[in-house]
């Protein structure tokens, strides 16, 4: 019968695979649970620590509110363009502006 695991009880597992120096999957073969359902709570209770929403699109990214926008740094505009184009068997396509 598979046993089943408090909220409680996955966070001391998560808590003690931090400390162990083992990698998850390594530890979960250890600890006799699934790998998946492992990754599974520690996004879950690092989600509710943070006080984020039960909708995974909002745990992922949080709200639109949340983003900055970053906008390209006015310069001056390039003088000119150089594209070398090889085409093989010694043929070479150089175009240039400016």
């Amino acid at each position: 019968m598979e046993q089943r695991y408090s909220r409680a009880d996955w966070q001391r597992l998560i808590d003690e695979q931090g400390v162990s120096g083992l990698t998850q999957r390594a530890f979960c073969a250890q600890a006799g649970v699934a790998v998946a359902t492992f990754g599974y709570w520690k996004r879950k209770l690092r989600a509710d620590s943070a006080g984020l929403a039960e909708d995974p699109a909002s745990a992922r990214g949080g709200s639109l509110n949340d983003w900055l926008e970053l906008a390209p740094e006015v310069s001056e505009p390039a003088r000119g363009w150089h594209i070398e184009l090889d085409l093989g068997n010694g043929v070479c396509l150089r175009l240039r502006q400016g």
